[in-house]
């Protein structure tokens, strides 16, 4: 799944290449990958997009919100007003890979066609139908969001703010940080390497931290996103997540610790362990990150 990084760099590209355009019609190929009134989208303008967390909006001129969530293995295809064969060398695909993405479009995976009125397109392709677009109001988004954490790169996610959600619990500081309803936008990747980076073992009890080590988390959570943003976001092994014309992010090659499994730690060359925690994988260097 898509994290933080990759959300965001499909935001940006979306701001630059479709702010501005008025939708002139919405197809819908999979009833249940829309929920909302089709209605409320066709002739509106696109005024500004934004996102929390993992969650990408798309903001319309009457007000409504296009809410996507990528989950697992959606995928975004942007293509040019041109010929086909301009169209196959213009395209742009964010998410999940699929073989047929730069053949003939819609394919097999499409769910949602968007038409805008220079006759460009906005793909929504889903292999396994677990992503979806929701129409909303600004109230709905707010209700739908409402569970959700500070998103990482906000002014107000703090030191003091990842203090005061620590210090409740005992549980593993990365099961902690994956949780969506406490940080939107941690995922796995970066979990790992921003743990590394503080030298915190991913098993420590999250109330155990002194506020030493909670203030260099911080610090590396935020650099990491950040460089990843830089870096065009990570596709790591699973190859999840693609962009511009089927290339890969290059931020997976400046993994510290995740999918290093027995490799020599970056620092000290003692070999990377993998562990389970909160039934995901994680990956950590033994020597480096001390479990006292």
């Amino acid at each position: 799944m898509p994290e933080l990084p990759e959300v965001e760099v499909v935001r940006l590209f979306l701001q630059s290449n479709i702010v501005g355009k008025n939708i002139s019609n919405l197809e819908i190929i999979t009833p249940k990958s829309f929920i909302g009134n089709p209605k409320l989208v066709k002739g509106q303008k696109i005024i500004f997009t934004s996102r929390l967390g993992k969650q990408l909006s798309i903001h319309l001129k009457n007000g409504s919100i296009l809410l996507f969530h990528l989950k697992m293995t959606g995928q975004i295809i942007v293509l040019p007003a041109l010929s086909r064969e301009g169209r196959k060398a213009g395209r742009v695909s964010f998410g999940h890979p699929t073989k047929d993405a730069f053949g003939d479009l819609p394919n097999k995976s499409t769910r949602l066609i968007f038409t805008f009125s220079d006759n460009s397109k906005l793909f929504f392709n889903d292999q396994r139908k677990f992503g979806w677009v929701k129409l909303l109001s600004k109230i709905e988004l707010t209700e739908v969001q409402r569970n959700l954490g500070i998103d990482i790169l906000s002014s107000k996610f703090t030191p003091n703010y990842l203090l005061n959600q620590l210090k409740p619990t005992a549980r593993p500081i990365k099961a902690v940080l994956l949780d969506q309803n406490k940080f939107a936008g941690i995922g796995n990747i970066y979990a790992n390497d921003a743990l590394f980076l503080a030298k915190i073992h991913p098993s420590f009890p999250s109330n155990k931290l002194s506020i030493k080590k909670i203030t260099l988390l911080h610090h590396f959570l935020i650099q990491i996103m950040i460089d990843s943003i830089k870096s065009g976001g990570s596709t790591a092994k699973d190859n999840k997540y693609i962009h511009p014309d089927g290339s890969t992010g290059n931020h997976q090659f400046n993994f510290q610790v995740y999918q290093r499994q027995n490799e020599p730690c970056l620092k000290c060359k003692t070999k990377i362990k993998k562990i389970k925690i909160a039934g995901r994988g994680t990956f950590y260097c033994p020597k480096c990150q001390k479990l006292p």
